[in-house]
């Protein structure tokens, strides 16, 4: 195994196996204007995080029976911005609402009014989801632009945020650097704010800046890459 392994190697290396093995399609939105709208994600504003177009369509395909009116209304209280609550409290909405699908009313042909919910997963047949790796996505927030290494989303909706380091990075400093930097900086760019864990260490171990984080944020997803990853760096 080479001596060094870069961070890009290793994100080119997470993404080729992503999209080879378990079937994502790769969008790398790298600009060098952090400004830039047009990166391919077609988000109207550098806020954004979710894919609103993807999130449409998939909602669409998977509630055919429930007219567009009633899937943007679902929509619009998915995306709700939440400013007034906790971060437990909005974690838990968004959480609630993804998984068990976000209730609607609306009149049918008949004129009847039927109580519906719109699924954003279908978790019963992953087939049915669009599954999106994204690479270097500048996102405008409180304290600036970030760009995080990879987030990961599912019908347009971003599930998983995975910072990487090289192979020099020791692993316990690079963690704690790498939450570090998520957790004071760039917490507060993404929606509606990212729960992290390391599973297997207490979470009073770890750096964070306050102590509602520390003893209430919720795992929404656990990511990590083995030396399998590491591997592939090898050669024959």
């Amino acid at each position: 195994m080479p001596s060094f392994i870069s961070e890009d190697q290793i994100e080119q290396a997470l993404l080729q196996r992503l999209q080879h093995q378990h079937g994502y399609d790769v969008l790398n939105c790298y600009t060098s204007d952090p400004e830039e709208i047009n990166d391919g994600s077609n988000r109207a504003d550098k806020r954004d995080v979710v894919f609103t177009d993807r999130l449409k369509s998939a909602a669409s395909r998977l509630n055919p029976e429930v007219p567009e009116s009633a899937i943007d209304d679902a929509l619009a209280r998915l995306l709700e911005k939440r400013q007034a609550m906790s971060s437990v409290a909005a974690n838990h909405e968004v959480d609630t609402l993804v998984r068990d699908g976000i209730p609607v009313q609306f009149e049918n042909k008949q004129g009847r009014t039927e109580d519906e919910r719109v699924r954003l997963i279908d978790f019963q047949n992953p087939e049915n989801n669009e599954f999106l790796a994204v690479s270097q996505m500048w996102v405008k927030g409180e304290r600036g632009h970030r760009r995080p290494d990879v987030l990961l989303y599912v019908n347009g909706i971003p599930l998983v945020f995975i910072e990487l380091k090289n192979s020099n990075e020791s692993s316990t400093p690079g963690l704690r650097r790498a939450l570090r930097s998520l957790l004071r900086r760039q917490a507060k760019n993404y929606w509606p704010k990212p729960p992290i864990h390391r599973r297997g260490q207490s979470l009073r171990r770890l750096p964070q800046p306050q102590k509602e984080r520390r003893k209430t944020w919720r795992l929404l997803a656990h990511a990590r890459i083995g030396q399998e990853l590491l591997d592939d760096f090898s050669g024959p």
